[in-house]
């Protein structure tokens, strides 16, 4: 939300959400959020249903991107499975779910290319290709990479080396990142190659290649509810169709391009000598969902059947599950927005028009506090200035860090912001959040606080 505030303010900006090695993602997924931001005037709650807008954008292409590939049937089935895939995902999208949404286009325009050998798919192809490293770099970079590479060799046996050319574009789509290092001394550069070369002494590259293989055999996602080493299974399922498939040449390319493309990802993660995290691999899901789907133009297609019909009845189980876990989570847990939301309004809800206050929270960043305050401003219509001393002083305070000895809500009070006083009012929520209400006379509130409490988005 402070992204898109940050884009109300600048209107143009280079840089997105961080990334891993102190980087960044590009904007396109702040962009693409904005509209919602915007007509919902800052609401949250707002921009969760423009994500149900996105979320059904993308079913519709996905439904269009199958049918052209495979057929209809096959396209129904992977609405099917993605939609429910989605809606456990749908009320926390962030940008890797825009490298989700990419890749069945990139996909799509890479096969169309290499079908018909029209250069207006490759274009489009290499746009969502850039597309994708905006929304995630550690995910679209190596699809880039692995593009570029098939298609070098591709446009060469077919002697239409001419078309590599259209590659030219992606220092265009990717300008942004290049005018940010060129104006802060190539930072995003600097910190990608120091990331690159920065290796944990206690993993060892088996240890690395053990991690891929895990995340192939058990991250997929097939089920979210299941038997015990289900993921396993269905991922085993999904490769013995594709033999067969590829096998009996059933969209024999289709399969082999999209294992080139799977198994190229994992290998070139290698060069992030780390464990992958989930976010990485995640948007690779509606992926290899389509592939699944198309199995029903399998000769075994009552088989496939009955397997996805079993894949999907647990998944029902499992969203049922899962909402039913929602209705203990939202406005109860900490980092429900309607928790924090309703711990915001109190303060605002007093009789003062004006006031300072405060917020606490154990990362010192604490984005979900800061919000909060700063949206119910808008909707309170009061005088309410964040990190200032003023006679009435409100702290907002989030629940303790769990076994951190180096910060406390009594630390940060004595040595951090020097409030010393006995709160005249203190009210504790259920989610943990706590805010105390503070008189203040002139002299405490001259005492000066320290301003790294309040790190805004300075890194940016």
């Amino acid at each position: 939300m402070f992204l898109l505030d940050e884009i109300r303010q600048k209107t143009f900006v280079l840089i997105g959400p961080r990334a891993s090695g102190l980087m960044f993602h590009g904007p396109l997924w702040s962009y693409l959020n904005y509209p919602g931001f915007v007509i919902g005037g800052g609401n949250p709650v707002f921009v969760g249903w423009y994500w149900i807008f996105l979320i059904i954008v993308f079913l519709v292409a996905g439904y269009v991107i199958a049918k052209r590939l495979f057929n209809k049937i096959t396209a129904t089935l992977f609405v099917l499975m993605a939609s429910l895939y989605l809606a456990f995902h749908a009320n926390s999208l962030s940008n890797p779910n825009g490298g989700m949404f990419a890749i069945p286009f990139f996909f799509f325009f890479f096969i169309r290319y290499i079908q018909t050998l029209r250069i207006r798919f490759l274009i489009f192809h290499i746009v969502t290709a850039a597309a994708m490293v905006q929304f995630q770099i550690a995910m679209g970079v190596p699809f880039l990479f692995l593009s570029v590479l098939f298609t070098t060799v591709f446009v060469i046996k077919k002697r239409k080396a001419n078309h590599i050319l259209a590659y030219a574009l992606v220092p265009l789509l990717l300008g942004n990142f290049i005018v940010f290092d060129i104006r802060h001394e190539f930072l995003i550069a600097k910190n990608a190659f120091r990331h690159l070369g920065t290796i944990d002494s206690n993993v060892t590259m088996w240890d690395l290649v053990v991690d891929r293989a895990r995340n192939i055999l058990t991250g997929m996602e097939f089920l979210r509810f299941g038997p015990p080493n289900g993921q396993t299974y269905a991922i085993i399922i999904f490769f013995v169709f594709i033999t067969i498939q590829i096998k009996n040449n059933i969209h024999r390319g289709i399969y082999l391009v999209f294992l080139y493309f799977f198994f190229g990802f994992f290998v070139l993660s290698l060069a992030n000598r780390f464990p992958l995290l989930s976010f990485y691999v995640f948007p690779l899901h509606p992926f290899v969902f389509l592939m699944f789907a198309s199995f029903i133009t399998s000769p075994h297609k009552r088989v496939f059947v009955c397997i996805f019909t079993v894949i999907y009845v647990l998944n029902l189980v499992g969203i049922y599950n899962y909402i039913n876990d929602l209705n203990h989570f939202i406005g109860k847990n900490q980092y429900s927005w309607k928790a924090v939301f309703t711990a915001a309004s109190t303060i605002y809800q007093d009789d003062e028009k004006e006031f300072g206050y405060f917020i606490y929270s154990p990362d010192i960043l604490g984005y979900g506090p800061r919000y909060a305050m700063e949206y119910a401003k808008k909707v309170y219509d009061k005088n309410g200035f964040g990190y200032q001393k003023k006679p009435i002083t409100y702290l907002l305070i989030e629940p303790p860090a769990r076994d951190n000895p180096f910060t406390s809500e009594e630390k940060w009070k004595l040595y951090q912001i020097h409030i010393y006083s006995t709160p005249v009012m203190v009210k504790t929520f259920d989610n943990g959040y706590k805010v105390e209400k503070h008189l203040l006379n002139a002299g405490e509130i001259v005492v000066p606080f320290d301003p790294g409490i309040n790190p805004g988005l300075h890194y940016r």
